[in-house]
């Protein structure tokens, strides 16, 4: 049997990785950040508590990647096809197929963004990873305000942090109130909002 070449070693080595990440999500949102040891995440990846030391080496660090990976991944999947789109469609045409997106994403992953939201809300008192959520939120505004500058709405900053706002709320309810919200009625009235804002502001 031949050796392994480098590249399969790294991508063995990212799904281990990602494997790692994902679970530690689970538990960490269902039964607590502080409540889970790096023992209990080990066990439930089928390693040792010693190898999950090659990947993280504090559960700190976990907890960070952990939140860049669950937090950035489809809001990068989102603004890439927008990057793309963004050759052939409107600013106006943009922002709407963004928030478009962002509902999809959103029914799509909804067991995935309740534990994010879960985890996030516990672990936001700390430092350290206060520190990494504010980074992450800002790229997610400079993004947006981007947009809404490009479709020359007025006071884009404050209006990115706006719809951010209603995105972050509308998510926050579907994924609690699950079927008893009626998220397409309410899709439909953001993007009727969204439509007005840019033909008054334009």
């Amino acid at each position: 049997m031949s050796p392994r070449k480098k590249e399969d070693n790294e991508q063995i080595r990212t799904q281990r990785q990602q494997q790692i990440e994902l679970t530690a999500l689970e538990l960490f949102a269902l039964h607590g950040y502080h409540r889970t040891s790096i023992s209990e995440i080990a066990k439930a990846c089928d390693i040792s508590k010693g190898l999950m030391y090659n990947y993280f080496d504090s559960k700190e660090a976990l907890l960070e990647s952990v939140l860049l990976f669950v937090m950035t991944d489809a809001a990068d999947d989102i603004f890439n096809e927008l990057v793309q789109k963004s050759k052939t469609l409107s600013p106006k045409k943009l922002l709407r197929h963004g928030i478009e997106l962002f509902f999809t994403a959103m029914q799509v992953q909804a067991k995935f963004w309740k534990l994010s939201i879960s985890l996030s809300m516990q672990v936001a008192d700390m430092p350290r990873i206060h520190s990494v959520m504010t980074g992450i939120f800002q790229k997610y505004f400079v993004e947006l305000e981007a947009l809404l500058k490009a479709g020359k709405v007025e006071n884009p900053a404050i209006r990115a942090r706006l719809i951010a706002a209603q995105l972050d709320g509308i998510a926050l309810h579907y994924i609690v109130l699950g079927d008893d919200y009626n998220l397409q009625a309410v899709k439909k009235m953001l993007l009727n909002d969204i439509e007005k804002l840019s033909n008054s502001d334009t």
